[in-house]
């Protein structure tokens, strides 16, 4: 897997993981609380991390194969 590639998934993968995120702590706090707030730090922290070890748990799957 190239370099530009790999990046071009985690930004990808933490896209998506921000979004959904995002949109489950708000449904939470509208559901739960009644209040329309988002817990950004936590979202950004979970879309980071997630957005780091899906391509590379990928990425250590296909060099595994090759061996």
């Amino acid at each position: 897997m190239k370099f530009w590639t790999f990046i071009l998934n985690c930004l990808i993968v933490g896209a998506l993981t921000f979004l959904v995120g995002m949109l489950v702590s708000f449904l939470f706090n509208v559901i739960v609380y009644g209040s329309a707030l988002v817990a950004w730090g936590t979202t950004l922290r979970i879309a980071v991390i997630i957005g780091l070890v899906i391509p590379l748990s990928h990425l250590l799957m296909l060099k595994n194969e090759e061996k």
